[in-house]
């Protein structure tokens, strides 16, 4: 991390503040001039600058991108370092960190930073929210279909935050109370569904009266416009958060599964539903995981879960994801007492093989198929059964790769995730019979029960969906598959259980600062301590 790039962010996490509070008093958005990810005067004086301005902010901060700002100064990749890099996809075994940030006391060593805490918060209601309230408050009368785009984009980046922290003030924002209470983590979710299917039936409406119109498409850099994949992915991300709720509400994970599946224009299925930001003359960025990686910073190598798994399973994808090292694919374990030097600076390890130039995915079509899978074992209608939906998953997996042999791969009933070697630190190894590694195979077995078949699901879904780590992170938090390495060193004062592992993030230091009642309630509705060791309300498993 580029400590220049975070003191600014941190100088711009106040300016967010400020304009947040005036968003809540008033419903105006104030101009925030240093952000980026802004609307500035010059884009508000283009065609349809009304809605279309405010979209790509969205956009950008779904999953924050790198862009260059006025000065030069790269900004982006920061942000999405700390919410999607050192939360998500550390706390899922996808990367290894090679740095060792407030003297290696922080996530990874689950001492849950306050720095830290508040930047997927600033992210989700700077970034998203306040334009998504001046997109849905211009649009909704008059152009609905607008409004429902951005609605599903608003869904997919708040399911990602109250998955990170539970409760959020969500119904409640933009009404204009100058602090919003909070909404419990039940009734987001069910203010997600309700939305979702709103957003559904006035896309499907606009799209069966004329099934070539288009929506936002000059600032639309997902689908272009496209209102058939926008209904496909909303209902993707339907059956996504249905199965969230099967350990809490399984009467409605069903019904809003199988209302996604059975949908006319249904769910993902083939590569050109894939959602993910293009590249495009008008909207250029670079891959934050490039520059927080290879590219730039330096941080980030292969995580050791995914050598295990990979290695193990002689996953030919492994080369989309890594690249080799001195020693073949290696990763580095999350959560151990690091020397920053001997892991950098060593030639043992895997970088990341994320070009600058890639599309940031949001979703893939073989995540689909693995929800649906998951949904045929417990007796839904899927349309297909448990082990055909599996194979697909693989196969579109693959196929979305460019890698081969997923035929031979999908038949491979005796392979089983690797021992995994430090070469820097022995002590940091798990060998062969350890309980820590993983047993489960790839070959599917009807006999097997509910449980292996669970397990050989979200772990083909965990290698497919990389490098989706707050959604890996969520799923690994509801099923506990696959076996993602513990930490070795805990610096949360036993607040969170090592085994268990790391179940949420705090509240930020700014909600107890400026909204101090309203987060005391908040915490009420947690069911416990604001603290990284208190479950989330749909992890009951």
């Amino acid at each position: 991390m580029d400590k220049k790039r975070f003191s600014q962010r941190i100088l711009l996490a106040g300016a967010a503040s400020l304009m947040l509070a005036a968003q809540s008093c008033t419903g105006m958005y104030e101009e925030w001039n240093t952000n980026p990810h802004q609307a500035t005067e010059d884009m508000m004086d283009r065609d349809d600058l009304s809605t279309g301005s405010f979209f790509v902010q969205m956009l950008k901060n779904v999953f924050t991108v790198e862009q260059l700002s006025a000065d030069g100064t790269g900004i982006g990749a920061d942000t999405y370092q700390v919410v999607d890099n050192l939360t998500g996809q550390s706390f899922a075994g996808y990367t290894g960190a090679c740095n060792i940030w407030f003297g290696n006391s922080n996530f990874l060593t689950y001492n849950m930073t306050v720095e830290w805490r508040d930047v997927a918060w600033e992210r989700a209601f700077v970034g998203v929210m306040s334009p998504w309230k001046e997109i849905y408050d211009k649009a909704r009368e008059e152009r609905p279909q607008v409004a429902a785009v951005a609605t599903i984009v608003k869904i997919l980046a708040m399911s990602r935050a109250t998955d990170t922290y539970g409760p959020l003030p969500y119904t409640r924002f933009g009404n204009g109370e100058l602090y919003n209470a909070y909404d419990s983590q039940e009734d987001i979710y069910n203010s997600f569904f309700d939305e979702l299917n709103e957003a559904i039936s006035v896309l499907y409406d606009f799209y069966t009266k004329d099934a070539s119109a288009l929506v936002l498409e000059d600032y639309d850099f997902v689908y272009r416009g496209n209102v058939a994949n926008w209904v496909k992915f909303a209902n993707t991300l339907k059956l996504r958060l249905a199965m969230r709720i099967v350990y809490v509400d399984e009467g409605k994970a069903k019904q809003m599964a199988e209302e996604a599946v059975a949908h006319p224009l249904g769910v993902m299925t083939a590569s050109t539903d894939v959602a993910s930001l293009k590249h495009d003359t008008d909207f250029s960025y670079r891959h934050p995981l490039f520059v927080i990686g290879p590219g730039e910073f330096t941080d980030a190598r292969m995580g050791a879960t995914m050598d295990s798994y990979m290695n193990g399973y002689n996953d030919p994808r492994i080369s989309s994801y890594f690249r080799l090292s001195s020693d073949g694919y290696r990763g580095i374990r999350t959560g151990i007492d690091m020397n920053r030097e001997s892991y950098a600076m060593s030639s043992d390890f895997s970088d990341l093989a994320t070009g600058s130039d890639a599309e940031l995915i949001w979703m893939n079509p073989a995540e689909a198929y693995f929800l649906r899978a998951e949904g045929a074992i417990r007796g839904w209608a899927m349309d297909g059964t448990a082990e055909e939906l599996y194979e697909q998953g693989v196969r579109v997996s693959f196929e979305l790769l460019g890698a081969s042999g997923a035929d031979n791969y999908l038949a491979d009933d005796t392979s089983t995730p690797a021992p995994y070697t430090d070469p820097v630190n022995s002590g940091n190894s798990i060998g062969a019979g350890s309980p820590l590694l993983g047993t489960i195979t790839i070959k599917w077995d009807e006999a097997a029960d509910f449980e292996e078949k669970l397990e050989r699901i979200i772990t083909q879904k965990w290698i497919a969906i990389y490098p989706d780590g707050q959604e890996a992170w969520s799923e690994f938090r509801r099923t506990a598959y696959p076996k993602i390495f513990p930490v070795v060193v805990n610096n949360s004062g036993g607040l969170i259980d090592t085994e268990t592992q790391v179940c949420r993030v705090p509240f930020p230091s700014t909600e107890y600062r400026d909204n101090a009642q309203n987060v005391a309630a908040a915490v009420s509705l947690l069911g416990g301590e604001d603290n990284g060791g208190t479950p989330l309300w749909w992890d009951k498993k």
